[in-house]
């Protein structure tokens, strides 16, 4: 049974209590948050993101309505639904205001126990709905995006670059034709990682990846990994280091994992700027069967307002690295799946100027 979180907004703690109650005897999986105004509220709904809010219409410091609005005006809270719940306010005009200002439903006092359950069930049912259909036409947008803008843009690149030095081949000198031969390199090794991520991606989105576990080292496929971005950091004159022991054991599907390191580690080479240092590492997470997998840089840092919509493909997040290096923000959709396949989180800590931390758990070996 799926577990959702429900956010209920009253100032008169009996009146939430009984909310709290009559949710609680139901047969929902249900995790409640409470607040007794619609100022707290607006601020818990951002942090936690609760599924449902019900809220009261009169409250101190700001309304009902006001609050709705209040939710609706933040990108990070506008989809959550919301039912007003009110026993001053229940005259056909209050029903219009309230929908107006964006509830999805209203249940006046006294609150029927059978009718609450009722319709909060089915409002949840709705936002499940709601967000697979969001999260099906982002992914839909992503996929479009990709294919129009970031594909076409490096082949357009090459085709340009390539023609350039086949009709003009004899006016340029050595170093010249080798610097267009570089650029064509690195622009098609650029395009080659994207259309292999695009692929890995569409196929796990058909369900099509096979889950494969097995113990395997950890510290193999992280030193594969460096070695296979060596000349990426090189480049930029930066250090690769690892902190492992080569007895360290995790049980998860090798392929899926090696391609999480791998992505992380090349973003972190992408926003570290000349001269910077990359970790790769693992940590044993005490108290809990699992251990912590860590990319940290020296880099350039992420904003809160974007590390919130890092591993979400409805938000197309993506910046170039310190030397213009292009992407497209799929290669962390793809570590988030893969983490979560596996049985794992992943996270960033970062701070702007001072670099990133991006952590991933997986179960110690069976």
């Amino acid at each position: 049974m799926k577990s959702y979180t429900i956010l209920i907004v009253d100032d008169n703690p009996d009146n939430l209590e009984t909310i709290v109650e009559f949710l609680q005897d139901s047969e929902l999986d249900i995790t409640i948050l409470k607040a007794p105004n619609g100022k707290v509220a607006c601020k818990l709904a951002g942090k936690k993101l609760p599924d449902l809010i019900i809220t009261d219409w009169e409250m101190p410091e700001m309304n009902g309505i006001e609050t709705i609005e209040c939710l609706k005006s933040n990108p990070i809270t506008k989809d959550i639904p919301v039912i007003m719940c009110t026993g001053v306010m229940t005259e056909t005009k209050h029903l219009k205001t309230a929908l107006d200002a964006g509830a999805v439903d209203y249940i006046r006092k006294p609150i029927e126990k059978i009718e609450l359950i009722a319709r909060v069930g089915s409002m949840l049912k709705l936002s499940e709905s709601y967000k697979e259909i969001k999260l099906m036409n982002a992914t839909k947008d992503k996929f479009f995006s990709i294919i129009s803008h970031d594909l076409k843009a490096p082949f357009n690149g090459l085709l340009n670059l390539s023609e350039l030095l086949y009709e003009q081949y004899e006016d340029f000198d050595n170093d010249k034709r080798k610097h267009f031969i570089k650029l064509i390199y690195e622009s098609s090794k650029t395009t080659f990682d994207l259309v292999q991520n695009l692929l890995t991606w569409s196929v796990s989105q058909r369900n099509m990846i096979a889950y494969r576990p097995e113990n395997f080292s950890i510290n193999q496929i992280i030193s594969e990994n460096i070695i296979l971005l060596e000349s990426q950091a090189h480049k930029k004159e930066i250090s690769l280091t690892k902190d492992c022991e080569d007895k360290t054991t995790i049980f998860g599907d090798k392929n899926m994992i090696s391609t999480v390191i791998r992505n992380l580690i090349s973003n972190a080479i992408k926003f570290t700027p000349k001269e910077g240092t990359v970790e790769i590492g693992v940590k044993t997470r005490h108290g809990v069967s699992q251990y912590e997998i860590y990319v940290k840089d020296t880099g350039i840092g992420i904003s809160e307002e974007k590390i919130s919509q890092l591993f979400g493909i409805e938000h197309n997040c993506t910046t170039k690295g310190t030397e213009e290096e292009e992407g497209t923000g799929l290669g962390l959709i793809l570590c988030k799946e893969f983490v979560e396949k596996n049985g794992g989180k992943i996270w960033v800590e970062s701070e702007v100027g001072k670099g990133s931390s991006f952590m991933f758990t997986l179960p110690i070996r069976k």
